[in-house]
């Protein structure tokens, strides 16, 4: 078993027990140093000082598979490991960043319920999604 963070599609419940039926949520945990974007998809980018919450899952080798072909890895989307804190102890964790792709964008209606839904299902701050939607229109 490894550490995944999600952010976007994956922290919904559903969606997730589709993709990776062993998949375990532990919950929501604060990564530093990082922010929300959206294009098209959500992203997670750089921001010393900013932090994002996120959903800490603990998943298989073949959960990683999955959501590598699901992500589209390597090309959409790389991963990098972050160090994040869950239930006092330091715990190293993947999560997917996008390659290739820097021009920020809407994203789909129907995307933005399912990450919607999985933020409530896990208690992480809808403020996240209406930062990175408000930035959005400064970008332009």
């Amino acid at each position: 078993m490894s550490y995944y963070l999600a952010y976007g599609m994956n922290t919904n419940l559903s969606s997730m027990a589709t993709r990776c039926p062993a998949a375990q949520s532990l919950g929501k945990v604060t990564v530093p140093g990082h922010k929300l974007s959206f294009k098209y998809f959500c992203d997670i980018e750089s921001a010393p000082d900013r932090e994002m919450e996120c959903v800490l899952w603990n998943i298989t080798e073949d959960c990683e598979q999955s959501l590598d072909a699901t992500e589209g890895y390597p090309d959409f989307y790389g991963k990098k490991e972050v160090d994040v804190t869950h239930r006092g102890r330091k715990i190293r964790a993947m999560i997917y960043y996008m390659t290739g792709r820097d021009q920020p964008a809407q994203p789909s209606e129907s995307y933005l319920n399912m990450v919607t839904q999985g933020y409530s299902e896990h208690n992480i701050n809808i403020m996240q999604l209406v930062t990175a939607l408000e930035e959005l229109t400064t970008c332009g």
